[in-house]
Order: structure tokens, then sequence, then C-alpha cells
């Protein structure tokens, strides 16, 4: 039996412990050691600490609640809500039934009381990394992720757009692993929309596919403060002429064997790429404004991407974008043009849209937006799930845990 990665990071600012914690690790020739150790004391918690645990995107954090258990509990909520998947195992004095239950709900899968033992340290992460599922073999066999490809006949219809904030809603609403794919490789922007900037590309993956593995793919990946991950499209649109669809067919693939959903969004042609992505999709997402042009081109379009699916339209699902309610053009209009129902309609918010593209900021992450509201209802569409509070994300990062989180200050930060 093998054993995968699982990302750890140790949050303790006693030495003595993280010496443990080490030794522990090391002792076990299969686990990797911590990759990164923040020291700070919860009370220093601030915008350097955050943005280190954001950017490994940890699994499994170990927490030492020692200093004091109130405010590494707070923290803890929040680095939950920010990621929901990930699992703790914390350390520190014994705690009150009611303090020990806000610590499950923050994600605290097991909790030790001090004096820690080796032993007993060591018991509780194979405990948790058993819940992550660690192990390897037939009886932890994976089944692939659901891919989902968003597709527009026309450009300028806000494709990237959806599938960039869909992916982000995703993600939130699950805690699983999410993936966007931008396969628009002469000239994909989803790096844009999210504000960062790409060190490889899904060309460079092709080029590498040869030797490719979880740990080398993780080093191709981009990682959003959202907690999406990315796989950008290359920068110089040459570069996407070397790329065949069957290599496509086999990244995706792969793809979908490490994350439980890949998002992907496609170019405005019928492309190899473009193609490829959707012999693959659980779901195709055709998005569309109001307009002749955009529903004549779909109309085209439809046998074709039907007969690539290999299925009938049950797996089409119409997204109208910047629907306006006053439109000459009716939803009833486009059902019936295009012989498909309208799975979801999302309003037009040009200028909150514009100004999340110029930001690198999804919009989603934007409470007050109605666009944001219905990206979020599609994602619990697609979900069934219901979309989880964001109490205080943002405000946090901002400013350190003790001014937000101090005890004087509780009630404030928690209930803006």
């Amino acid at each position: 039996m093998t054993e995968r990665t699982i990302r750890t990071a140790l949050i303790s600012s006693d030495q003595s412990f993280r010496e443990m914690v080490k030794d522990v690790f090391l002792s076990h020739e299969t686990w990797t050691a911590p990759s990164i150790e923040i020291v700070a004391p919860f009370s220093a918690f601030g915008e350097t600490e955050l943005r280190a645990v954001r950017q490994l995107h940890p699994e499994l954090i170990i927490l030492d609640l020692g200093e004091d258990p109130d405010l590494g509990i707070k923290l803890a909520h929040f680095l939950s809500e920010s990621s929901p998947g990930q699992r703790f195992v914390a350390v520190g004095p014994h705690l009150e039934p009611e303090l020990l239950l806000s610590a499950m709900r923050a994600g605290v899968a097991d909790y030790i009381p001090r004096p820690v033992t080796p032993e007993a340290f060591r018991t509780a992460v194979e405990r948790v990394r058993q819940l992550l599922g660690a192990a390897g073999g037939k009886d932890s066999a994976k089944q692939p992720g659901q891919l989902y490809a968003f597709y527009s006949a026309k450009g300028g219809a806000g494709t990237t757009t959806v599938a960039t904030n869909f992916a982000v809603v995703l993600h939130r609403l699950t805690g699983k692993k999410t993936l966007l794919v931008d396969l628009d490789l002469e000239l994909g922007e989803i790096a844009v929309l999210l504000g960062v900037q790409p060190r490889f590309n899904f060309v460079d993956m092709v080029q590498n596919f040869h030797r490719m593995d979880a740990d080398l793919l993780a080093s191709y990946i981009e990682r959003h403060d959202s907690g999406v991950h990315l796989l950008s499209a290359p920068y110089q649109p040459e570069k996407a002429e070397i790329v065949s669809g069957d290599e496509i067919r086999k990244i995706l693939h792969f793809l979908r064997k490490h994350y439980d959903y890949v998002v992907v969004d496609t170019a405005k042609s019928f492309a190899p790429a473009t193609l490829a992505a959707f012999e693959q999709a659980d779901l195709a997402f055709l998005v569309t404004n109001v307009d002749l042009a955009s529903l004549r081109n779909i109309q085209r379009g439809l046998p074709l991407l039907r007969r690539m699916m290999g299925r009938s339209g049950e797996h089409i699902r119409l997204i109208v974008n910047r629907y306006n309610i006053d439109s000459e053009i009716s939803l009833k209009d486009v059902e019936h043009t295009l012989g498909l129902k309208v799975f979801r309609s999302l309003s037009n918010d040009y200028e909150g849209v514009s100004r999340s593209i110029n930001t690198g900021k999804p919009i989603v992450l934007n409470g007050a937006s109605k666009y944001g509201a219905d990206i979020q209802a599609l994602g619990r569409d697609v979900t069934g799930l219901q979309a989880k509070k964001q109490r205080g994300a943002g405000r946090l990062s901002a400013l350190s845990l003790k001014k937000l989180f101090g005890r004087g200050r509780a009630e404030e930060a928690t209930n803006p």
C-alpha cells in the first residue's frame, strides 16, 4: 500500500512541540514533513501568516492551542471558512465541552490534551490522514472528478467570467478540490480575472506530461486565495499550435484523477481543445447573450456539440448571461429558437463585473452583487448544496487576528 502526499502546515509557538512533530513525521517512512512552520503567537497572526497558509492550501493543519485556546479556535474557524476541505489535529489544555464542540465545528478532527506523547500524536495524525484519503491501493480507489466545460459560440458573451466565478462557488460550497483549466490556448485570460501571474501553463504540462505525477502536477498549478487552483493558458498565442486534441484528452483524464471538480473554459471556436473538452465533459454549459447573432451561432453548433458528447441534450445546460427582463427577446423565445430549456439566467451587472475583472477579484466574493448571487444559485443547482455563510471573509486578512478576535472585539468581528 502506498500513501499520497498530504500537504501539511504546523502552527505552534512552542519549540519543543514543533520538534516533537518533526521527529514523528521523520520517523514515518511514507510521511512528508510539514511544508510550512508558523511560529507567530495568535496575537501576532496577520497577513503574512495568512498568506503563507493560503499559498500552501494545506489539507492538514497541526494547531497548537496551548497559548490561547479561544483565539486559536477562532483562527481555525476562519481558515475553515476560507478552505472548508482542510482538517486539523489540535493540541492544548483540557477544554470545556462547549469550546471542544466549537473546535470540532471548525474542522478539528482530533484533539489531544497536553501533555502530548509522540505515540498519541502519531495515532491522531494517522486517523486524520485516513480521513483525508492518504492510503493508496484498491480500498481507496478514487472516482474521477466531475468535469464541467463552458463554451460560447460568440466572443464577448462573458463565458470566462461565468466559468471562473462558478469554480470559486463550487469550492466554497463543497470544500472539494477544484481546478480551473484555461483551454482558450490562444487568448485565455482566467489568470487576469484571478489576479495571478502563472509560472507555468497548459502547454508546459503537455511538453512534460511523459513524466507527470501528483507531485510534479502541483508545481504547474497556481493557487488562488479563494482555494481554487488554476492551470493557465500560455501567454504567447503561437504556443497553442503545438497541442493536439489527443494530448488534451490525456491531460484532462489525468486531471480528473486528482481533482473533485475540473472546470474548463474553452475557446470560442471548434478547435481540437474545445472538442476534447466536450468529449470528456459530464456537463457542458453553453453561455449566450440574448441577441440574434449569439443564438444563431449556438443553433448552428449544437448538432456538432451533441455529437462530440456522444449523448443527446440532457448533458447540455443553457446559461443566458447579462439577462434583462425588458429585452425584446424573451427567455421563452430563446428556448423556442434553440430547442433547449434555459437552465439559469444571470443578471446584467456590467459595472460590478468590470470592476472585479480589473481588480482580479472574482465577483462572487462580493456579497452585494446580484450577478454573484445568481452564480451562487447556479452552483447550488449543480451541486444540490446550500451556500455556507461566509462570515468576516476579507476583513481578517487585512488586520491581525488579535485586533479582530481579541476578547474585547470578538462579538464585533463575528457579527459585522
